[in-house]
C-alpha cells in the first residue's frame, strides 16, 4: 500500500541505471522500484529515505542483505551517492522468486503455506548474526514458494522485540499473508485460519491460534524454539515418542547450531559445557558423586560483548523449552500484579519442562533491597518471589540464565551458591573471534587482497563485539569516499575515529568483580 508519494516514476531512469518498470513499495522509510531486466531475475532499486541517521541505516541494510537466502537475493551493490535521488541511500538488488504481495496466497495449498511458515522462521534465524528481525511486509518481502524460501528485505526498525513479541509478529505477518488478512488492524478475536484460507488446515489454524489468542494460557506458544517444534521443524516424523523427539532437537543444536555459532571464545564455551550443559543435560553421573545440578548461571561483563547472543546459543545447544524475558514485561502498575506474573512465569516453565529461563537486564529485577527507598519496598517482594522459586529451579527441572552489566546492582541473596550457582565473565571478544567477526562483517564487502585480517585482530584487543561491527563500517565509508576497496589503511582512519568501548579501567573494574565473587 503506498502511503507515501513516489520519488520516481514509471519509465524514468537515474543516470547508469534501466528504466523503471513499476513501482512496488513507497513508505516514509523506503522505496522500491523494478527496473528493467531480462531471464528470471528480477532488477529492484531500493532507496531509504533520509529520516534521521540515514548512514547509520545504510550499512545497517547492507548487513541484513549479507546474510539473506543467494537462492532469493542473488547479488546487492550500493548505488553511488551521486546515482540516487537527493537525500536517500540507494541500493541495487538481483531478486529471484515472487514477491509475497504479487501472490495469490489464499488459495495456496497446505504444503505450500506450511513451507512459508518454515521459510520465514528461517528468515529469523538469518537475522541472528547481525542481531537483527526481519520486517514481513509484503510489498518488500520475496519468496520461492515450492522451496520454503523467504526473502525479507527491510529489518524491523522499530523498538527491541521480546521473544514472545516475536513469535506474534511472525504468527500474524503469516496470517496477514495467508488470508489477506491483517490482524494488527482489527478490533476484537483473529477470525479462524481456516475461514479465509482456503487450504489452511486445522494444524495451522491450532498453531496461530496458539501463538495468538490461546484460550488456555498455558497452551501459548511463547518462543520460537516452541512455534518451530509446533511446526514440526524439530521432530522426527517416523512415530518416535516424545523423548526421542528432544534427544533429536538437542543433537541437532549440537551439531551446527548452539554455541558453535558463537566466535572463537573457545575458553568460555568450554565453561559452559563443562559447567553447565553437562550437568543440565546428563546429570546422572554428577548426582552420582554427589554434585547438585545447577538452578542456573549469571553472564556478567561491559555493554557489547555478546552476553546475550551466547545465552541464546546456550539456550538453543540445550535444546530445551526456551523462555526469554525482559523485566518490564513482568512489570505491574499493580501492587502485587508483577508477584503473580513471576509464578505465573515458573509455572508455565514447570509445564513445559525440562525448561531454559533466560532473563536480561536482570538488575532491574532483583535488584539489592538494602538499597530500595521506602517507596519501592514492593520491589523486596518480588525479589523474594523470584527467590522462592529459584531455589527449587533445578528440581522442577528448569534452569535459569541470567545477563547483566551491573552486576554489583544485583541483589546479594540471589548471587549465592546454591541459587545462581554460576556467575561467568563475558569479557571482550579473544583473538580469534575478532578475526571471525572481521570476516563475517566483510562478506559481500569489496575487499583489498593485501588486508591483512591476522595482524588487524591482534590490534583490536579492547574492542567489544558491537565495537567491531562499527569499525568495519567506518573502514568501508572511508573506502567508498575514495572509491577503493577496504585495506588496511582504510582501518587505520577508522580506527582512529572508533576508539575501543572497554578501557582498561572498565576490564579491570570487571575482572576484581570476578576475583572477589561478588
Amino acid at each position: 500500500m503506498l502511503i507515501t508519494r513516489p520519488t520516481l516514476p514509471t519509465g524514468y531512469s537515474l543516470p547508469g541505471l534501466p528504466i523503471v518498470t513499476r513501482q512496488l513499495h513507497s513508505s516514509n522509510d523506503c522505496e522500491a522500484y523494478a527496473l528493467q531486466s531480462s531471464g528470471e531475475a528480477e532488477t529492484v532499486l531500493f532507496l531509504l529515505r533520509n529520516t534521521g541517521e540515514l548512514e547509520y541505516r545504510t550499512r545497517r541494510l547492507n548487513d541484513w542483505f549479507s546474510v539473506q537466502s543467494s537462492q532469493i537475493l542473488s547479488s546487492h551493490e550500493r548505488v553511488p551517492a551521486q546515482q540516487s535521488p537527493p537525500n536517500t541511500s540507494g541500493f541495487l538488488l538481483t531478486l529471484l522468486g515472487r514477491r509475497i504481495e504479487d501472490e495469490n496466497l489464499q488459495e495456496a495449498k497446505g504444503e505450500n503455506l506450511k513451507k512459508l511458515f518454515h521459510g520465514m522462521l528461517d528468515a529469523v534465524d538469518r537475522g541472528v548474526p547481525v542481531q537483527m528481525f526481519p520486517s514481513f511486509n509484503p510489498s518488500l518481502t520475496w519468496q520461492i514458494s515450492d522451496q520454503g524460501v523467504v526473502c525479507p528485505l527491510m529489518p524491523w526498525e522499530g523498538a527491541e522485540l521480546s521473544e514472545a513479541e516475536k513469535v506474534r509478529h511472525v504468527a500474524k505477518d503469516f496470517y496477514l499473508f495467508a488470508t489477506g488478512i491483517d490482524p494488527k488492524q482489527l478490533a476484537g478475536d483473529v477470525p479462524a485460519l481456516l475461514r479465509w484460507s482456503k487450504f489452511g488446515g486445522e494444524e495451522l489454524t491450532r498453531i496461530v491460534d496458539r501463538c495468538l489468542m490461546a484460550k488456555n494460557p498455558r497452551e501459548t506458544i511463547t518462543t520460537l524454539h516452541a512455534l518451530s517444534r509446533a511446526l514440526g521443524r524439530a521432530s522426527s516424523q517416523d512415530g518416535k515418542d516424545d523423548s526421542s523427539e528432544k534427544s533429536a532437537a538437542v543433537q541437532s543444536s549440537v551439531a551446527g547450531h548452539g554455541l558453535d555459532r558463537v566466535a572463537g571464545m573457545h575458553a568460555l564455551k568450554e565453561l559452559l559445557r563443562r559447567e553447565v550443559i553437562g550437568p543440565v543435560k546428563n546429570p546422572e553421573p554428577f548426582r552420582r558423586y554427589g554434585l547438585s545440578i545447577p538452578n542456573g548461571i549469571l553472564l556478567y561483563g561491559p555493554p557489547g560483548c555478546g552476553k546475550t547472543y551466547i545465552a541464546r546459543q546456550l539456550a538453543e545447544e540445550l535444546g530445551h523449552y526456551f523462555v526469554e524475558i525482559i523485566p518490564s514485561e513482568l512489570a505491574s502498575p499493580y501492587i502485587h500484579q508483577s508477584v503473580i506474573k513471576i509464578r505465573e512465569l515458573f509455572d508455565a516453565a514447570a509445564e513445559q519442562a525440562p525448561a531454559v529461563i533466560f532473563i536480561d537486564e536482570f538488575e532491574a529485577l532483583v535488584p539489592a533491597r538494602e538499597g530500595l527507598g521506602g517507596h519501592q519496598q514492593y520491589k523486596s517482594e518480588e525479589v523474594n518471589e523470584f527467590l522462592a522459586h529459584l531455589n527449587s529451579a533445578s528440581e522442577k527441572k528448569i534452569f535459569v540464565i541470567a545477563a547483566t552489566n551491573q552486576p554489583d546492582k544485583i541483589d546479594p541473596a540471589v548471587r549465592r551458591t546454591g541459587r545462581l550457582d554460576k556467575l561467568i565473565y563475558v569479557g571482550p571478544p579473544d583473538e580469534e573471534a575478532r578475526h571471525e567477526m572481521l570476516a563475517l562483517h566483510l562478506e559481500g564487502r569489496p575487499v583489498a587482497k593485501n588486508l591483512d585480517l591476522k595482524t588487524l585482530s591482534k590490534t583490536l584487543a579492547s574492542y567489544s563485539a558491537s565495537d567491531i561491527r562499527f569499525l568495519v563500517d567506518e573502514a568501508a565509508r572511508n573506502a567508498l569516499q575514495k572509491n577503493c576497496d577496504i585495506s588496511n589503511a582504510s582501518f587505520g582512519v577508522a580506527m582512529q575515529r572508533v576508539r575501543p568501548s572497554i578501557t582498561p579501567q572498565v576490564e579491570s573494574q570487571y575482572r576484581s568483580i570476578e576475583q572477589r565473587g561478588l
